[in-house]
């Protein structure tokens, strides 16, 4: 009984797991903000954190979409209901984190 609570919960698992990866790379932002480094190395640590996001977000996407038909008929239904608002919480929290960059940099 408890494999199924796992497989019902994976995309609420996923999600969870990119805000925590968004949390994560906002306080490194925020820290690159005040740090004395050369834009350069700024840049690189940046683009590096945003290429690790990306990653997370992609893989996020993908659990949902593969977990969502493995769980339970009424999970399922709910998670194929949300499913485009999901992928929008992930494509504004990577645009935030974007955008905070921007603003890392220019400082």
């Amino acid at each position: 009984m408890g494999y199924l609570l796992i497989i019902d919960m994976l995309p609420t698992y996923g999600l969870l797991f990119y805000v925590l990866v968004s949390v994560c790379v906002f306080v490194l932002l925020h820290g690159l903000r005040k740090t004395s480094l050369d834009r350069r190395r700024i840049r690189f640590v940046m683009a590096a954190a945003l290429v690790v996001s990306w990653i997370c977000a992609l893989f996020t996407a993908l659990v949902y979409a593969m977990a969502t038909p493995a769980s339970q008929p009424d999970m399922a239904d709910f998670y194929v209901m949300y499913r485009p608002a999901s992928l929008g919480v992930l494509l504004v929290l990577f645009l935030a984190q974007v955008g905070y960059g921007i603003r890392a940099i220019r400082r």
